[in-house]
């Protein structure tokens, strides 16, 4: 009987060995071949990365950023004669979307709150721009596309009043523009074309819907960042939430939420709305003059300004 025999053990003992041997190899393999196309693709994008990114600049009263800066120092390194000068496909759309661009930053002071205000302009637009006028008090207006031409006088008169005025999404339809990196571009160019033929000013700084990673754009998430900013654009999430987007929020809620996120901070990115609740209108007054007494102060962001990002390691 051969089930339970000496040489039945002996083959067993055989193909336990052989499987030993041939499983790790096989794993081996396959992933010395992703790796090999991993890297690949990594030279490819390198490869077209615009010069300004690789040329340095004076370090004073300057900070390094995180992933930003290091995308930088590590291009300049990785760029040779050798390196392959084939494009992803993407990356030959829209050769308007480039910003000049070195992600150095300057140091911010001491007690800055950065208010953002997305998916604007709305009917709540004019209220918050007067609010802040009459605080004397600057923001960061993250837009989308809007085509009448309320909005039209509303996109003209955050600029006028001395605000920055930010991409977010034309269309804001997670599903579409976070489908892949073209259809993004598509999105970013609708808006930014725009935008800059109604102020004459390009844009140079943007907030992903949803922010920089979500449940929409985890199988992208990655190569998109590295795309937006090859093109020298610099994203900005926040690391202070008002709530203002959820349905619960009330003047109560979202002035405790900023309070408290901004509490102990040096410098904090504010995210709120002006659009939805009438509750932002409500508490943007109280937040302001409650941070003022807290010592602090106010300020737009802008390129030189050392972004707020989600972790972008995984």
């Amino acid at each position: 009987m051969y089930i339970g025999s000496v040489r039945f053990f002996k083959h067993l003992i055989l193909s336990v060995i052989a499987l030993l041997i041939i499983v790790p190899t096989a794993g081996c393999i396959y992933f010395a071949i992703q790796y090999q196309s991993l890297k690949s693709r990594a030279l490819e994008q390198i490869a077209l990365i615009p010069p300004s990114l690789s040329q340095e600049e004076p370090q004073e009263n300057r900070e390094s950023g995180n992933y930003e800066s290091a995308f930088a120092v590590y291009a300049s390194d990785q760029i040779t004669d050798e390196s392959p000068t084939r494009a992803f496909s993407y990356q030959l759309l829209y050769p308007q979307l480039y910003v000049e661009n070195n992600f150095q930053y300057f140091t911010a002071a001491d007690k800055t709150v950065y208010l953002t205000f997305d998916d604007g302009p709305t009917g709540l637009t004019p209220r918050v721009l007067d609010i802040l006028k009459d605080q004397g008090t600057r923001a960061t207006f993250f837009v989308v596309y809007r085509d009448s031409s309320d909005a039209d006088e509303l996109y003209k008169r955050i600029v006028d009043e001395g605000h920055t005025l930010a991409i977010h999404s034309a269309t804001h339809d997670y599903k579409k523009i976070y489908s892949s990196v073209e259809f993004f571009l598509d999105d970013f160019a609708l808006l930014s074309d725009k935008l800059e033929e109604l102020t004459g000013k390009k844009p140079e700084i943007f907030r992903f819907p949803g922010g920089s990673i979500n449940s929409y754009n985890k199988e992208i998430y990655q190569e998109l960042a590295a795309e937006m900013l090859r093109r020298g654009y610099t994203y900005y999430d926040w690391d202070v939430s008002a709530g203002s987007s959820t349905n619960t929020a009330n003047k109560a809620s979202i002035y405790s939420n900023v309070m408290n996120g901004v509490s102990g901070k040096s410098q904090a990115i504010v995210l709120m709305h002006d659009a939805g609740t009438y509750a932002t209108v409500e508490a943007l007054p109280e937040i302001i003059n409650s941070l003022k007494a807290s010592g602090y102060k106010f300020e737009v962001l802008n390129k030189k300004i050392k972004p707020a990002c989600f972790d972008y390691t995984n």
